[in-house]
């Protein structure tokens, strides 16, 4: 598995590209109590990712990190591709999903691809993609990627990814959390004690702030059903690490988190 400052291989043709996001130290540090992950010596980040898919046949981006990762990005293709680029596909019409765009499609005469949920592609220069959705696919070769209609999502132009050989799971904005800078492209089992469920709560209490609102039943039901439907054997987010080993038990460790926001919620100590 090789790995350079802004890039990892985590899979034969399967690379993880990381920009990672402004220090959050101050965020976590008022917190109340400090979670018992955070180091006051490292910086905290809630990273941007992006996924290269080389199947051998073709290749597939997943999202383009932001505009200030766009030599990162360019970079990455440059220093891993030995020829342009087949796929781009934006998950989102979000500055951290589809910022570099543009920019890699100036570079890589690669095929435009959105999601084909919402009514408002032409506000952001998706009408003419290929748009795509449930029941949708790409044989790549060694990899086969199909798309789905988002579970849980910030957007209502949105779409999930999967990937059948390994068993990958993209759930995009869903299942994101902040990591140490110490942390910066590791799996989550490479770390020395995992997860905390304080990190996940920090994400999705804040970011998918729309969580403090649900039904927390429902919302476990459907968490379960994500489990039943994909049976996930690695979790690629956008905004955390890797998940390579017990992905579904990381998924049904949100079935706690949600509730845990709802429980702040009610008592009005959500930081």
């Amino acid at each position: 598995m090789s790995t350079d400052a802004s890039f990892r291989e985590i899979r034969e043709g399967l690379y993880w590209i990381h920009e990672p996001g402004p220090d959050r130290s101050g965020m976590v540090e008022s917190m109340d109590p400090v979670p018992s992950w955070y180091d006051e010596a490292q910086s905290v980040h809630i990273p941007q990712c992006a996924y290269l898919l080389d199947g051998g046949d073709a290749t597939l981006l997943l999202d383009t990190l932001s505009p200030a990762s766009t030599d990162r990005i360019l970079g990455a293709l440059d220093a891993v591709l030995d020829d342009p680029l087949d796929y781009l596909v934006v998950s989102h019409p979000d500055v951290p999903h589809a910022g570099n765009t543009a920019r890699i499609l100036a570079a890589h005469d690669a095929t435009l691809v959105a999601p084909r949920y919402g009514d408002d592609h032409e506000l952001y220069r998706l009408d003419e993609a290929t748009h795509v959705g449930e029941g949708d696919s790409i044989d790549l070769g060694r990899y086969t990627v199909d798309f789905h209609e988002a579970t849980f999502l910030d957007a209502p132009v949105s779409l999930w990814m999967s990937e059948r050989t390994e068993g990958m799971l993209f759930p995009v904005d869903w299942f994101g959390f902040p990591h140490l800078a110490s942390e910066r492209l590791r799996l989550v089992e490479e770390l020395d004690v995992g997860i905390a469920e304080s990190r996940l709560v920090q994400f999705h209490g804040r970011v998918l702030f729309w969580h403090q609102y649900v039904d927390v039943e429902t919302v476990q039901r459907e968490i379960d059903a994500v489990n039943r439907r994909f049976e996930p054997r690695m979790i690629l987010p956008a905004h955390g690490l890797v998940v390579g080993e017990g992905a579904m038990e990381y998924v049904d460790r949100m079935k706690d988190v949600v509730a845990e926001i709802a429980r702040r919620d009610r008592i009005g100590a959500l930081g």
